[in-house]
């Protein structure tokens, strides 16, 4: 029986066009992410975070989606292609500047 290990993204900021709002269509706003990603453990065939990252902020800075449940599905599938030993992707994003006093955003928690 193999381990699951599982492997954190935590306080990942950055800018990124998100949102419905012609305002959010135009000018990148400030997004958080926070990701969890299970993994059954190998010693011989690691993940790697910085691969995840990436996966992350270029999808959010290419894609420009218009929701963050939409970024979540598409995000959470391509970390998910990374290997087939991944089992589970929880994913955060919030957006701290839309809302005065307020952290709005949405998550996912998929298995694979």
């Amino acid at each position: 029986m193999s381990e699951k290990i599982t492997l954190l993204v935590e306080g990942f900021e950055f800018e990124a066009i998100i949102g419905l709002l012609e305002k959010e269509r135009k000018i990148p706003q400030k997004v958080e992410v926070e990701a969890r990603v299970e993994i059954k453990y190998s010693k011989k065939s690691l993940i790697d975070y910085v691969l995840i990252c990436d996966i992350i902020k270029n999808s959010l800075q290419s894609k420009n989606f218009f929701t963050i449940e939409e970024a979540l599905v598409y995000i959470s599938k391509k970390i998910a292609k990374i290997s087939p030993r991944i089992c589970r992707v929880y994913l955060k994003i919030l957006k701290p500047s839309i809302l005065e006093n307020r952290l709005v955003g949405a998550q996912i928690d998929k298995f694979f």
